[in-house]
């Protein structure tokens, strides 16, 4: 459910940018357009504060002896002669020249020319300056982006949390119906490989050594199986681990497969080598290389193991004596196996190379038709 919510809302949120994005020029227009309107409206504000105050001063009388100007907090007045020269003045910047021009804009204020009727203070010309001020446009136009936009964002969540749901459900069936057979089979490959493991040191029988390997096999393939379906649900945490006991405990769990093939799997272990990681991921990347390493060996050919660390860098390697590989940038695709006759799905590689990307885990290869491949892990200290 957390997911399913997640992927709906990060799929709504890039289609409402999209969506934005489209929008944006008309948007632009709009806006653009609704700033010259906003301009208008204010010019022809302008000018019937200046009719007002015309209609004031021409009630002037000739024996009046004080008249008070009338003054607005949003509107600043001047007076000028017939030569232009100021009468009176409640701006404060310089006035502008006016030419024809019945509006100036000069900064960030808009001055208008008023023309006067003769009148007891011998003034021709009202000047009338005003800030101009776009706050309530760029108000109206965020208010309408931010209601398209969630509108827009609401209606694409829903509709792809609805388009999702039933992809949620079949793949968490699908999950379901893994776990519940991953979970059936585990039992019965143990009791299974307890059995036949009584049995091949009661009764020295090859029958039993070879399906003691063949449960080998299965077991390392049915712990890839579990990797891979648990890897996207689960968090593997990480432990300090002796990676050299560890690598013990693996190469004596091969013995069987390798002793099917009577392949002798030489190990070389430098003692009390420690390194921090899930013991889960370590143990993929150990078994898949000793399981490839025997399955594409020749029979009654070693396999050599090694676990070196120089100063602050570990070195793991694997190294047989088998077919060698055809297509070296292939190997770590997952589903590619260089030899379909071998059997598996070709999942083993890819897991590892995962983990060793996650781990900054170098890797090297050497392989050589019909002489064998060397596989070289490099654990650096982080």
């Amino acid at each position: 459910m957390r997911n399913e919510t997640k992927n709906a809302f990060i799929f709504a949120t890039i289609f409402t940018l999209l969506t934005l994005l489209v929008v944006s020029f008309p948007i632009l227009n709009y806006f653009s357009l609704s700033l010259r309107f906003s301009e208008v409206n204010q010019e022809v504000q302008m000018r019937l504060h200046a009719q007002e105050i015309a209609n004031t001063i021409s009630q002037i009388s000739p024996i009046q002896k004080v008249f008070l100007f009338p003054r607005s907090i949003i509107y600043k007045t001047a007076l000028l002669d017939s030569n232009n020269q100021t009468i009176f003045s409640l701006i404060p910047e310089e006035l502008p020249y006016f030419s024809n021009d019945e509006y100036i804009k000069q900064g960030a204020f808009l001055f208008y020319k008023y023309p006067l009727l003769p009148n007891p203070l011998h003034a021709k010309f009202l000047i009338v300056q005003k800030e101009l001020s776009y706050s309530q446009v760029i108000f109206d136009i965020l208010v309408i982006i931010g209601v398209v936009l969630i509108g827009i964002f609401i209606i694409s969540y829903l509709i792809i949390k609805s388009l999702l749901k039933p992809y949620i459900e079949t793949s968490t069936r699908m999950n379901n119906f893994f776990d519940d057979v991953m979970h059936e089979l585990k039992t019965p490959l143990g009791i299974m490989q307890l059995n036949i493991e009584g049995l091949s040191s009661k009764y020295k029988d090859k029958r039993l050594n070879r399906s003691l390997a063949a449960l080998s096999t299965l077991s390392t393939l049915y712990d890839d199986l579990e990797y891979l379906i648990k890897n996207k649900t689960i968090t593997y945490t990480t432990e300090q681990l002796n990676f050299s006991t560890f690598l013990e405990d693996r190469i004596s769990y091969f013995d069987a497969l390798s002793s099917s093939k009577e392949i002798e799997l030489i190990s070389s272990i430098q003692k009390n080598i420690f390194i921090t990681m899930n013991r889960v991921e370590l143990q993929r990347v150990i078994d898949n290389n000793i399981t490839n390493a025997i399955k594409y060996s020749y029979p009654k050919h070693p396999i050599y193991i090694s676990l070196t660390q120089e100063n602050n860098t570990i070195l793991f390697k694997v190294k047989d004596e088998g077919v060698g590989i055809k297509e070296l940038d292939k190997i770590f695709m997952r589903h590619y196996r260089g030899d379909i006759f071998k059997g598996g799905f070709g999942i083993g590689l890819s897991i590892v190379k995962s983990i060793c990307e996650k781990y900054f885990i170098k890797i090297e290869v050497v392989s050589k038709e019909k002489e064998g491949s060397e596989f070289l892990y490099i654990f650096e200290s982080r």
